[in-house]
């Protein structure tokens, strides 16, 4: 008995808090939309609300009838001629700017800066509005909490580039803000901003609230840039049929594999056809005669020959390229097949197998390399991804990952299949 009674009280302290939050929630909002209307934003047909897909806020058509458009005056965006321009912010020297250089970009490092900057300003910042509507944290693998995409590249690159933006801040020697802070000004940036030819990367408000499609046919929104006549940012609707109630979306310029989408924007994309997996091909160290002739052809040769390749499950092409094969079979040619061979026909290679005898070493041999990429980063099974998804416990972050590391298993899972059915098709 004394049990029940607890659980209800845990659940009436958790309902207060999930008021408490709605009502916060809908003050920051009501201020955004007062802020937007104080500056003569037009946002005809559309409405701000929490997003269906995603943590935070997205905006959603409000009518079937009229399109939904967006202008945005360019006093709202912010740059770095925003940074430049303001009379509080001091910019980092040249000094800085140059030690930095090879950790990050000048104008994400500057922007990121006059975002953390303008966030203590508070009621005071022109920006306060938008900037108190920003997410607090994020779901991109520097903000995870544990690591839940295991040994793969993602762990590599998210590890790499908290070091790197460490360095960046330890050369900045701020007493003003935490490492935390700047990895949360960095982050909103590079998951956020618009790159604009006029003003370059550059923070938008409003416009930023619109979620990503993959492909260009299932995006609603698309953008104008900025009018010059008006000196608005325009967002218009594209030729899609939009519904009331709908969510309007942007595609992203890029065609993004689930490692970048979960790297830089902290989401991922079920059954994702962009989805890939990079396989670098490794050459013997030894420098045989015969060793240094390949290296050199392979240097001599155009893009279709080399030994970084993509790994992607797409519609009516094997998941295992030409490419790959012909690069393969020149790896693993005998001294007598090279023979055989120099610059002015080693392109045959590409629609032809050498020999019988080639094609299945080419064969064993991606399968070792797809067994190596399969047995180091993974700690847990296709399989165990697959229950544990079905699981109603996951935080976004564990979701977004599964979603990752699933595809990254069905591509090799996949791939794998597609090698024992032309080893069986060589006997």
């Amino acid at each position: 008995m004394k049990r029940h009674l607890e659980s209800n009280v845990d659940n009436e302290v958790h309902i207060e808090k999930q008021r408490a939050k709605l009502n916060v929630d809908e003050e920051r909002l009501n201020l955004f939309k007062n802020w937007l209307n104080e500056h003569n934003v037009i946002w005809d047909n559309i409405d701000i609300r929490s997003s269906i897909l995603y943590k935070g806020f997205s905006v959603y058509s409000t009518s079937s009838e009229e399109l939904p458009n967006i202008q945005i005056p360019t006093i709202l965006l912010m740059s770095n001629e925003s940074a430049k321009n303001s009379s509080t912010f001091v910019l980092p020297t040249f000094d800085i700017l140059d030690q930095t250089d090879q950790h990050i970009d000048r104008e994400t490092l500057i922007l990121s800066l006059f975002l953390l900057h303008e966030r203590l300003q508070g009621i005071q910042s022109h920006w306060y509005p938008y900037i108190q509507l920003l997410p607090t944290t994020f779901t991109t693998p520097l903000f995870h909490k544990e690591n839940y995409v295991e040994n793969t590249s993602v762990f590599y690159l998210t590890e790499t580039m908290r070091q790197s933006m460490s360095e960046v801040w330890d050369l900045i020697g701020s007493s003003t803000f935490q490492l935390e802070d700047f990895l949360w000004a960095y982050t909103a940036i590079t998951s956020r901003a618009f790159k604009l030819n006029e003003l370059g990367t550059t923070l938008i408000p409003l416009a930023d609230l619109a979620n990503h499609v993959s492909f260009a046919h299932e995006a609603n929104l698309y953008s104008m840039g900025i009018n010059k006549e008006t000196d608005r940012f325009v967002l218009k609707a594209t030729e899609k049929k939009i519904l009331d109630g709908e969510e309007l979306c942007l595609k992203y310029n890029n065609e993004l594999a689930n490692w970048q989408l979960l790297l830089y924007y902290g989401f991922t994309i079920e059954n994702n056809p962009l989805d890939s997996i990079l396989l670098e091909l490794k050459m013997d160290s030894n420098d045989t005669y015969e060793m240094e002739m390949k290296k050199i052809l392979l240097l001599n040769l155009s893009e279709d020959l080399c030994l970084e390749h993509e790994l992607k499950i797409t519609e009516n092409e094997p998941i295992i390229s030409e490419n790959l094969l012909a690069t393969l079979r020149l790896i693993v040619m005998s001294n007598e097949e090279l023979e055989q061979f120099n610059i002015s026909n080693l392109n045959q290679l590409l629609s032809s197998m050498v020999s019988v005898d080639n094609e299945r070493r080419v064969l064993n041999k991606l399968l070792i390399f797809l067994n190596e990429l399969k047995d180091v980063p993974y700690t847990t099974t296709l399989e165990e991804n697959l229950n544990r998804f079905q699981s109603n416990q996951l935080n976004d972050d564990e979701r977004y990952s599964l979603i990752y590391l699933i595809g990254q298993k069905q591509i090799l899972d996949n791939a794998q299949r597609w090698i024992d059915n032309a080893l069986s098709q060589l006997k």
